[in-house]
């Protein structure tokens, strides 16, 4: 089962003068999200010769039904078959190790893929907790598995531990055709603020399969962007939209883009097509109410404030934009009663 993290909500910061009375801050929001790849059918997809049946021993048979059984997500069940399939030496021990490991994984029992490799590498558990160990570890195909698996464990479960996971990726990634654990790695990277290492990573998973991922291309359209390079954002997010043209969070992050760029009409049409296909989606409410208050729409962007309140009534910045708004506006005694939530919201 793939691992979703929750949205990240980042910000541009834009300094206004658009405004003769005033210097206003914009924050346009932009919408990212990664997945970690926690299962088995990218890998299962890229193995098909070594998983196509080789037998019919009973080894196989336990190995088969614990594919099945993990898709499922019946995932002791999936353990027991894996645990009975290792039993036969015909079987591939590094597929199945794996599988098992997801199957630990994902009932978060991390103890147990330690164990498990602890006894594949023939070393303590301790050892396979230093990063120094995978750095002098020759390199092996089949141990990328193992490596792969307890970086992806630790990038979830144990993120701070940050010289290890960096050990466990840098190895897995030893393998150029290892195309979840770039991936995986990259999007590492990506939490750890690394940018241009993230892009380089997740351009390296997009050589080995030219397959358009949303996920990823959202998520490069992101990083271009944070490294100054909004002219590869934009490519990321047409290539985006051209294969998925109802994916509203990139047309609202390409709106960002075209604000940052000055190229306010552009925002506006693409963060309003955002709205259009998913209209509870308040970042882009947001945002295009931020641009019409930058662009001196401010009835505007009273709709687009009074939309975010709609959504989340106790959003505290959402009555203070709506109330300058409304000042820029005219309307005085509306500005007045906004500004009053806002700050009983913000006193909460």
């Amino acid at each position: 089962m793939r691992r979703k993290l929750r949205f990240l909500i980042l910000t541009i910061s834009m300094v206004s003068t658009g405004f003769p009375l005033w210097s206003q801050i914009l924050e346009l929001r932009e919408i990212c999200h990664y997945d970690y790849k926690t299962d088995f059918t990218s890998i299962a997809d890229r193995k098909k010769d070594d998983l196509f049946p080789k037998g019919n021993t009973r080894g196989f048979v336990h190995f088969y039904r614990g594919i099945s059984l993990l898709r499922q997500r019946s995932y002791r069940e999936s353990i027991q078959d894996f645990k009975n399939s290792l039993t036969d030496t015909t079987v591939n021990r590094s597929l199945c190790n794996l599988y098992l490991g997801i199957a630990f994984m994902q009932l978060k029992m991390p103890d147990s893929i330690l164990a498990m490799y602890s006894k594949v590498f023939k070393v303590p558990v301790a050892e396979l907790k230093k990063p120094e160990f995978w750095d002098n570890m020759p390199y092996e195909k089949d141990n990328t598995f193992g490596a792969y698996l307890m970086g992806t464990n630790n990038a979830i479960n144990s993120p701070t531990d940050t010289l290890l996971i960096e050990a466990l990726f840098n190895y897995a990634t030893k393998d150029p055709t290892f195309y979840d654990a770039f991936v995986n790695y990259g999007y590492y990277c990506f939490s750890t603020q690394r940018f241009s290492k993230s892009i380089g990573l997740l351009l390296k998973a997009r050589e080995q399969d030219k397959k358009d991922d949303s996920t990823m291309l959202l998520c490069m359209g992101y990083l271009y962007r944070l490294v100054g390079d909004n002219q590869q954002s934009i490519k990321s997010y047409d290539l985006l939209i051209n294969q998925f043209p109802d994916h509203a969070a990139a047309f609202n992050n390409r709106g960002c883009v075209y604000a940052y760029l000055e190229k306010y009409n552009r925002a506006i049409s693409d963060i309003g097509r955002a709205v259009t296909k998913e209209p509870r989606l308040v970042e882009s409410y947001w945002n295009r109410g931020l641009v019409y208050l930058k662009t001196e729409k401010f009835d505007r962007a009273v709709e687009d404030f009074s939309a975010v309140i709609r959504i989340q009534p106790n959003s505290g910045d959402a009555y203070y934009y709506r109330g300058f708004s409304k000042k820029a506006n005219g309307d005085l005694p509306g500005s007045v009663s906004d500004f009053t939530r806002a700050l009983e919201l913000k006193k909460k």
